[in-house]
């Protein structure tokens, strides 16, 4: 039986990587570095999936806080510099949402690493005898050069930050 793939949102098991089959001595099965590597990108697009979800989510309920805020301040007639302070707050997240665009990183991690889900599912459902770790190594490969292509892109076309 295949090693099984994490679910959505679940941990990577470790013994899930270049585990050998079931009733295999462990020491008669070389470790699969194919996947080991496959499943070490799963977890970093998990992890990055998860970080810009969280940026993307708190950004737009504190800019909606912010911004009813301010209208609520304004209305109760509180001094001039509160509603300032609220209206400065709303406008530092517009700013960050426009220059770090957490939703489009969501959006890009998400894609990538159901991508790779995919691959790693494809992978682990051959008979181990017809699994090619060359190839994949090289959609793993694609798939993380195509989501860092469409990054650096996007910053160049946005006059954000450069890549470092």
């Amino acid at each position: 039986m295949p090693a099984a793939v994490p679910e959505r949102g679940a941990g990577v098991p470790e013994q899930s990587v270049g585990a050998p089959e079931q009733g295999a001595a462990r020491s008669a099965t070389p470790p699969d570095t194919a996947l080991g590597e496959a499943m070490r990108q799963l977890a970093w697009y998990r992890k990055a999936r998860n970080r810009a979800k969280l940026a993307h989510q708190s950004s737009e309920l504190l800019a909606l806080l912010t911004t009813s805020a301010t209208v609520l301040v304004s209305a109760l007639r509180a001094p001039a510099a509160v509603t300032a302070s609220m209206a400065a707050l709303t406008l530092f997240l517009t700013g960050y949402r426009q220059i770090f665009k957490p939703n489009e990183r969501w959006t890009r991690t998400s894609v990538a690493w159901l991508t790779l889900h995919h691959e790693i599912t494809r992978y682990l459902h051959r008979p181990p005898a017809e699994r090619n770790g060359d190839a994949l190594l090289e959609r793993v490969m694609e798939i993380t050069m195509a989501e860092n292509r469409d990054w650096v892109e996007e910053r160049g076309h946005d006059g954000g930050p450069a890549p470092s």
